[in-house]
């Protein structure tokens, strides 16, 4: 059984938790660390659960939202300390700001992901938690002092925050192993990449240390003792947990939003081919062509009667060979429509009209396939066709875009709009040459610009 959880009950409910649970241990006089720590890797496991996120995603974030908690909540404490000296208010405000943040954060920052059926009570779960929970007992010793003493905690930090190149053997190494992985199709099997990422995580944090202590590429007035590079080695282990998970974060999310973007276009690319396979059956197209032919022959035209079928012959031989196209060069486009109106003007002889200008420079240019046909598509389907107002459509091409128009005349009875043709050509010219469509839509004309590729 599944239960579902709402995001703002999650957030409200622990954040009154972390800070209910501050008041009682300050009045209790226990240290509320570990059980803030605990609080907080439920609610992102929940929240990370709510929206079916990967373990190993769920993962990352128990080690991160954890790490960047305390730090934050430091930094908000400081700042109530400037206003009030009272102590437990001070701190039961902190964690609860801290963790509306935190909660927040997870829910709008990051995009929602199925896990394919995967239980979130995988071991790297539960790895991740003990890591969490040994990292905040070795940071609350070091707070205290009572493991090292040689200098305090705050000048340890900036002194592994103020060298540039431990901080830039911390980016790239990191970058590397997770382009690696996410990039570059991964490693053989699950035991070497826990090989690399144990080497990683061992030998960058030693790496840092000894550039400290010879000084590369900065300096320190500070004497370089045993327990200065043991302190210096746990605070780089931590920097590399941190690095890891903030460019594992960045890696997850771009990577879902490109699949969630790419499964959006194979989306609307499969119904627009749905469309054009209904365009090439359509009932009531082969119905009025049917009709129009059978007309022609019963009034003996048989001349114009052999054009009309061959016409709409090659229209349909059109549509075939070019089927597995996304792109075709102008001047084929404007053959097929060419066709396409041809037959739309044996049907409305007096009440159709289509002037087209075409630049020579432009002919050899490409479109996306089927969408100046759309367009005059459009403007046939959404305006009245009459001999007293006709319907005028201009296709009109300069070096650099192709322009349909026509003048409005909408039906009495208008035909339902699924804006599916418009969302496709859209698409597909962001998709092969990053430029959009232009749209101008008045009282009296609707008119929409091509680029051409």
């Amino acid at each position: 059984m599944v239960i579902k959880y709402d995001n703002s009950l999650v957030i409200h409910g622990f954040a009154i938790l972390h800070a209910a649970t501050t008041m009682l241990c300050l009045a209790a006089g226990v240290d509320d660390s570990i059980f803030l720590t605990v609080w907080t890797m439920a609610m992102t496991v929940l929240l990370c659960n709510i929206k079916e996120l990967s373990v190993e995603f769920t993962a990352i974030s128990v080690v991160l939202v954890n790490i960047l908690g305390y730090v934050l909540g430091m930094a908000i404490a400081a700042g109530f300390n400037l206003l009030t000296d009272i102590g437990f208010l001070t701190h039961a405000a902190s964690t609860f700001i801290t963790t509306e943040v935190l909660g927040w954060s997870i829910v709008l920052l990051v995009p929602g992901n199925k896990r394919e059926g995967r239980d979130i009570k995988d071991r790297w779960l539960w790895v991740a938690i003990l890591v969490v929970l040994i990292a905040r007992i070795i940071i609350g010793l070091l707070s205290s002092s009572q493991v090292f003493e040689s200098v305090q905690l705050s000048e340890a930090v900036a002194m592994l925050v103020s060298n540039s190149g431990v901080l830039l053997i911390l980016i790239c190494v990191n970058v590397i192993l997770l382009h690696r992985v996410h990039s570059a199709g991964g490693f053989k099997s699950r035991r070497v990449s826990l090989i690399w990422h144990l080497l990683l995580f061992l030998v960058s944090p030693a790496v840092c240390v000894m550039m400290m202590a010879i000084g590369l590429p900065t300096k320190y007035e500070v004497p370089f003792t045993l327990p200065l590079c043991l302190e210096l080695l746990i605070l780089s282990f931590i920097a590399q947990v941190v690095t890891y998970s903030i460019i594992y974060l960045i890696y997850y999310v771009t990577s879902t939003r490109r699949e969630m973007e790419a499964e959006r276009t194979k989306s609307l690319i499969a119904q627009m081919e749905y469309h054009n396979l209904k365009q090439q059956v359509n009932p009531h197209f082969l119905f009025n062509c049917l009709n129009v032919l059978d007309a022609l022959v019963a009034q003996g035209k048989t001349a114009e009667a052999r054009s009309f079928n061959r016409k709409l012959a090659q229209m349909y031989r059109y549509m075939l060979n070019n089927e597995n196209e996304s792109l075709i060069p102008l001047s084929e486009e404007l053959e097929y429509v060419n066709m396409y109106t041809d037959l739309l003007k044996v049907r409305f002889p007096s009440g159709m009209f289509v002037d087209t200008v075409i630049a020579d420079a432009a002919k050899n240019r490409y479109v996306v396939k089927y969408s100046v046909q759309m367009l005059v598509e459009n403007a046939y389907k959404h305006n009245s066709i009459s001999e007293n107002d006709p319907l005028k459509i201009i296709i009109k091409a300069d070096d650099d875009r192709i322009t349909v128009s026509n003048n409005r005349h909408p039906k009495v009875s208008k035909s339902e709009s699924t804006g599916l043709g418009l969302k496709y050509i859209r698409q597909n010219y962001l998709a092969n040459g990053g430029k959009d469509i232009e749209i101008i839509d008045t009282a009296d004309v609707h008119s929409v610009s091509l680029p051409l590729l």
